[in-house]
């Protein structure tokens, strides 16, 4: 499976960077920004980007806000493939999910699974 962040300014890129970081890796992740490009355009590129990537027939789309720009963009791109995911309120837990458990899991399992890390990541503390 391969992973694409699409945010909001430079968010995706600044949220790989930091996992890469701390992980060490990044394999089958990409960032894209929705900053001063049309959802048209959007689209566009990121389709020309899944024709380059290793697995283009099962994607995962992590995404900022839900009802967002980047939101919209990855719903329209997940129209025409079955094998396309949208997970929205990307952050580290998500993203590191993704990267430590792409390879051990079928796809389904996989978004349920970082779907799950991400709100664990999620807390209130006392």
């Amino acid at each position: 499976m391969t992973g694409i962040v699409i945010c909001h300014k430079s968010l995706a890129f600044d949220l790989i960077e930091t996992a890469s970081t701390i992980l060490g890796h990044k394999e089958d992740l990409h960032g894209f920004s929705n900053e001063k490009i049309t959802t048209e355009e959007a689209v566009t590129q990121i389709k020309s980007l899944i024709k380059t990537i290793g697995d283009p027939e099962n994607v995962v789309f992590m995404v900022d806000l839900q009802g967002g720009n980047c939101w919209t963009i990855a719903k329209i791109l997940t129209r025409s493939h079955s094998g396309y995911f949208v997970l929205s309120g990307v952050n580290l837990p998500m993203i590191f999910s993704f990267l430590t458990k792409k390879n051990q899991l079928s796809a389904l399992d996989l978004i349920h699974t970082i779907e799950k890390d991400a709100h664990r990541g999620i807390l209130l503390e006392p």
